[in-house]
């Protein structure tokens, strides 16, 4: 199927990052080997830009990435914006006050920037997110109170994660936010994630597009997780990581043999591009 498509729209964690969060030397080369067939990739991941910034080495085979699950697009090499959405402030303070009245940490992504109390790093492994402490303390900033936050910093989040405790607290707080003027995206643990209203990975990818000169019909999408199903769905090809969840598996149209850890992106890539 060489030729059909022109870009592979990769998830993050747990597509393109092994259970070690690094990219492989085998999906290495099978990225340099796109790129110099012509085609191009991107991540469609809910981290912020500057989460990027430690892996930075990893992804250089790598030239776009949509961040914070489609509310920012970047064209890494140039270090430029393509688009950027932000969370009107009203539904952004009504989502955290949500999630606080249910016992979450809050962590606040701008275009550039990740805020966090960090004091709340040590509670990763009480969320079930212990791999992520050390990326945690190294790309965040502190942040007393969130709702201050947003106050004195208006209309500048483009993601925010409500990391609760249980299953049973996430669902209270979606149930709370019922009709609000923000995106609700469920992830790892028991997350919550928050974008504009119509921000998906998905959107984001077709900002790209248009940026390309492609169409969505063009697009190999590659997720494992419950927020990458509009992405799975909308792409011209959807295809799920072995180790993806029975929602991202019923979303997509096709199922890598190999996991995460066992370079199903590097297949990916040579089944539908080399």
């Amino acid at each position: 199927m060489a030729g059909t498509y022109r870009l592979i729209a990769l998830d993050m964690d747990g597509t393109l990052l092994t259970t070690g969060k690094r990219v492989s030397p085998a999906t290495s080369a099978a990225l340099r080997r796109l790129s110099d067939s012509g085609a191009c990739a991107t991540i469609a991941t809910g981290r912020a830009y500057r989460e990027l910034e430690p892996l930075r080495h990893d992804l250089a085979p790598v030239r776009y990435a949509v961040c914070a699950n489609g509310a920012v697009v970047m064209d890494l090499w140039e270090r430029r914006s393509v688009s950027v959405t932000t969370i009107p402030n009203h539904g952004a303070i009504k989502a955290v006050r949500a999630g606080l009245s249910n016992g979450c940490l809050v962590n606040v992504l701008t275009q550039t920037g990740a805020y966090l109390n960090l004091a709340d790093v040590e509670r990763a492994d009480e969320l079930g997110l212990g791999q992520y402490k050390g990326l945690w303390a190294q790309v965040n900033e502190q942040m007393d109170d969130p709702i201050e936050f947003l106050r004195t910093h208006p209309n500048k989040a483009v993601k925010i994660n409500l990391y609760h405790f249980t299953q049973e607290a996430r669902e209270r707080t979606r149930a709370q936010l019922a009709g609000a003027d923000v995106q609700v995206a469920f992830a790892e643990g028991a997350s919550v994630e928050i974008t504009a209203p119509g921000v998906r990975k998905d959107s984001g990818i077709a900002h790209l597009c248009d940026e390309l000169g492609i169409t969505m019909s063009q697009v190999v999408a590659v997720g494992d997780g419950d927020n990458d199903l509009d992405m799975l769905r909308s792409a011209g090809l959807g295809v799920a990581m072995a180790n993806a969840t029975p929602q991202a598996l019923a979303a997509a149209d096709v199922c890598t043999t190999a996991d995460c850890d066992h370079d199903g992106v590097a297949e990916t890539i040579e089944r539908y591009f080399l």
